[in-house]
C-alpha cells in the first residue's frame, strides 16, 4: 500500500512542469526539509524561496517548520511572502487568535 503526501503550490508559484498541485509517494513519515530535499528537481522555485527564507509552509492548517513531520494523507501548502492569498487557496476558516 502506498502512501501520499500532496503539495500545493501557492500564489505565483509552480512546479518545473507547471504544476501547482504534486502529489508525491512516501516510503515512511519524513521531516518536511527531507521531503523538500528528495524533489528538488520538480520544484526549483520552491527550493529558492525556501533557501531565501521567503515563503511560508504550512501542513494541514498549521505553519510548518523544516523539522516537522510529513506522513500519509498529508497536505503541505508552500505561499510566497510576495504573494497576494486566494480565498480558494485557504478552504478553512482561520480565526485570528490561532
Amino acid at each position: 500500500m502506498s502512501t501520499m503526501v500532496t503539495l500545493r503550490l501557492l500564489g505565483n508559484l509552480t512546479a518545473s512542469n507547471g504544476e501547482r498541485v504534486l502529489e508525491w509517494e512516501l516510503k515512511e513519515p519524513t521531516s518536511l526539509k527531507q521531503l523538500l530535499l528528495s524533489h528538488q528537481e520538480e520544484i526549483p522555485g520552491v527550493i529558492t524561496l525556501w533557501k531565501e527564507t521567503q515563503c511560508m509552509f504550512t501542513v494541514g492548517v498549521r505553519i510548518a517548520a523544516e523539522s516537522t513531520v510529513v506522513k500519509d494523507g498529508d497536505i503541505v501548502k508552500v505561499t510566497p511572502h510576495n504573494s497576494q492569498f486566494h480565498a480558494a487557496d485557504f478552504p478553512f476558516n482561520i480565526s485570528s487568535d490561532v
